[in-house]
């Protein structure tokens, strides 16, 4: 599907699914008996990846991306329950086919996260969850470099070992990898503004690599009511807070070249802060200092140092294309959320095209395609 849009679209929101010999192939050999792997569940129990200390259960089962009826039909949304390999699209692991796919969405280039890893940051042992984001990190570079142009991995790093951690950054951008994601939320409670993190700011400032915050990629759990039309609903609340604690704390301040994202959490929940930030940095100032002594100092309002600093995805968020004014036309980029069920494809192009009925040519254009290019240095046209 092509030609909706007077332009290729470059996804900021992507996936891929982990082949089942990723981790068995790519992990450290110290740890192959544990690594991740394959396991066959037959019609009942449907296919899947055991992993021990996942937060819900030791096994991930491949039914939210067994997507291929997708195809068909565009809105079916049955997912979530068994699943075999053969449904997984191939463009989900072969890079050839992946292009294949991009071409048919009028998809010039798109930034690529995990599927699988997303549930991996609650794995308890540090050691052993290091060991599994490498390997997804060599492997991913790997499919990238099939098409340099066109597929820009996202890292997956964790942020208990700093020193660590940064190495594992600097490698990755070495290999090609584009931006990395981290944790959403920390186990211990800890944010980001604890002085401990600052070489992390250091060198993701240093590489030009933004730090991407992806919906359900947390050491804790998003959900709070168990209902989970709520949770999932409200699930971009702790990405909010996140990034809400980066501006009043500080943390954007002193890093002025670091970028961050929020990632599937669609892009309208910027608007009911932005103003209400600003308000509270006016009126606010005597009663309530930091503890810390940790907070804004450029004269810059929480606002702008979002509307220099943050951006967010979004799939379907016409509240968002249509409140761009508020938001910021820079701060707003599409992304297809393939191949997961609920993802804005087949047909990206005409579902985006819906989206933008009554928007200038001008913010279509950057919301569907310029945006992510700035954002990321991506080396090809705007």
């Amino acid at each position: 599907m092509s030609g909706a849009l007077p332009f290729k679209l470059v996804s900021a929101d992507s996936h891929i699914v982990e082949p089942p010999d990723l981790w068995t192939k790519h992990i450290d050999r110290r740890f192959l008996d544990r690594a991740p792997r394959f396991v066959r569940g037959g019609p009942e129990a449907g296919d899947g990846f055991v992993c021990e200390g996942l937060l819900r259960g030791q096994t991930a089962g491949v039914g939210l991306v067994a997507t291929k009826r997708k195809y068909a039909n565009p809105e079916v949304y049955d997912f979530g329950g068994p699943g075999q390999w053969e449904q997984v699209p191939e463009a989900s692991w072969d890079p050839d086919e992946r292009i294949r796919e991009l071409d048919r969405e009028g998809i010039e280039a798109e930034l690529i996260y995990t599927s699988f890893g997303l549930i991996m940051y609650t794995i308890e042992d540090r050691e052993f969850r290091y060991a599994c984001f490498r390997a997804f990190n060599d492997w991913l570079a790997e499919f990238c470099a099939a098409s340099p142009k066109r597929l820009f991995g996202i890292a997956m790093i964790p942020t208990d070992d700093v020193a660590r951690d940064v190495a594992e950054l600097e490698r990755c951008a070495k290999m090609g990898l584009r931006g990395a994601m981290i944790a959403i939320g920390q186990e211990s409670g800890e944010g980001y503004q604890h002085s401990r993190f600052e070489p992390i700011w250091d060198a993701a400032e240093a590489l030009a690599m933004p730090i991407s915050l992806h919906t359900a990629a947390s050491e804790t759990d998003f959900t709070m009511t168990g209902n989970m039309f709520v949770d999932f609903s409200c699930g971009f609340t702790p990405t909010m807070y996140t990034v809400a604690n980066m501006i009043f704390t500080g943390l954007l301040d002193r890093h002025p070249k670091l970028k961050v994202i929020s990632v599937e959490n669609d892009a309208s929940w910027p608007l009911p802060i932005l103003e209400r930030m600003d308000d509270r940095w006016k009126h606010d100032q005597i009663w309530a200092p930091p503890e810390s002594g940790d907070t804004i100092t450029s004269g810059r309002k929480p606002s702008q140092i979002f509307h220099d600093q943050v951006a967010a995805t979004f799939m379907r968020d016409r509240t968002a294309i249509l409140s761009r004014e508020i938001i910021g036309r820079r701060n707003i980029m599409w992304g297809s959320d393939y191949p997961h069920f609920d993802g804005a494809w087949p047909n990206s192009q005409a579902v985006l095209a819906a989206q933008f009925a009554g928007v200038p040519e001008e913010d279509q254009r950057r919301i569907g395609r310029t945006n992510a290019i700035e954002f990321y240095d991506l080396p090809i046209e705007r």
